[in-house]
């Protein structure tokens, strides 16, 4: 039995390839070992996802529903420049079911309140002619060849204090849907909310609904 086995040795130490091969083999069925003992061992439960994500804004906290995030923000909380949501917004759509309205929050912008903008910056840019619209607001149009060009701004009277909306209008071809656009300064961070026109009628509710979102934002009073 030791005679075979110096055989053995000697034919594998002059015969590298057979050693290579015998290593190879006895590694492989050392992994497969490892590979079973690991699919029998059970995995271990995932986290299940937080309903809410906290963020600071402005040195604002806020507490916000994982469901409202679009998809390019950051879902590990902390501080952040803005947050980008879509909302379902109750009773927005025809048939009764929640449109999905986009709201953006950034840091207020010391440099203008958004309720001066009609006066101080869109005036300059509007044509003289005036309309009125269902739910009260006041239509004025851009001038060509102003910077919003192409756009109609909405006001509460009597001078947009209340609330605004610039709206893009219809194209020729009808291919773009217009989209309105509104910006409100709530708890110190503005609120931009974009929307249907035909949303604009009930320009009150948006208001209301915008506040009602900071404050389910906001982080619960300590126990």
């Amino acid at each position: 039995m030791v005679l075979a086995a110096e055989r053995l040795f000697s034919v594998v130490a002059r015969r590298p390839s057979v050693l290579l091969r015998l290593s190879l083999a006895a590694a492989a069925a050392g992994a497969a070992a490892l590979a079973g003992t690991a699919f029998l061992r059970p995995a271990a439960p995932q986290k299940p996802a937080p309903a809410r994500i906290d963020y600071e804004l402005a040195g604002h906290p806020l507490s916000v529903p994982a469901s409202w995030l679009r998809e390019t923000m950051d879902r590990s909380g902390g501080t952040v420049p803005r947050l980008d949501l879509a909302i379902p917004w109750p009773g927005a759509a025809a048939d009764g079911e929640a449109e999905i309205v986009a709201v953006t929050l950034v840091p207020a912008d010391a440099a203008l309140d958004p309720a001066e903008r009609p006066a101080k910056l869109y005036m300059r840019f509007l044509t003289p002619e005036t309309w009125s619209t269902p739910g009260g607001l006041v239509l004025r149009r851009f001038r060509p060849g102003t910077p919003y060009e192409g756009e109609e701004l909405y006001l509460a009277p009597p001078d947009g204090r209340r609330f605004f909306a610039r709206c893009t209008r219809q194209a020729a071809t009808g291919v773009v849907a217009p989209l309105c656009t509104t910006v409100m300064r709530l708890a110190g961070i503005d609120v931009m909310l974009r929307f249907g026109p035909e949303r604009l009628a009930e320009w009150a509710r948006l208001g209301a609904g915008a506040e009602r979102l900071i404050a389910i934002m906001a982080p619960p009073e300590p126990q």
